[in-house]
């Protein structure tokens, strides 16, 4: 039983991190919360800029959740995927304004990262 417990421990320290090939948006850090880019947030879908995409946050611990956002009237969070190993959830998003520049990105995680950190909060309580 103990040598099943040691391997696991060592899978998992060698366990490549959930959006490890995306990068995150130092510009973005706040509170040790830093936003990282899955989908190209400058690939514009509409004229006022990205109405819509991937991104995932990255908490102080260094644990990461999936975001899946999308333009709204007002901000907002809600569950898709429930915490799981290697990650605290992956949730959507509403962005209060489409994305054109850098300034947007960090206008969008600054409104929303109150209801990221909530759920954090109920994530890492829940484990």
């Amino acid at each position: 039983m103990m040598k099943i417990n040691i391997l696991n421990r060592i899978r998992q320290m060698f366990r490549n991190r959930v959006y490890d090939k995306s990068p995150l948006i130092m510009e973005t850090e706040i509170d040790g919360f830093i936003y990282g880019e899955i989908s190209d947030h400058f690939d514009f879908d509409e004229e006022e800029g990205c109405t819509f995409g991937d991104g995932f946050v990255q908490a102080p611990n260094g644990s990461r959740a999936g975001l899946i956002w999308a333009v709204s009237e007002k901000p907002y969070l809600s569950t898709c995927i429930e915490p799981e190993d290697g990650r605290w959830g992956v949730y959507n998003v509403g962005f209060v304004k489409p994305i054109k520049t850098i300034d947007d990105v960090i206008f969008n995680f600054k409104t929303v990262l109150p209801l990221i950190k909530e759920a954090y909060n109920n994530a890492e309580h829940g484990k």
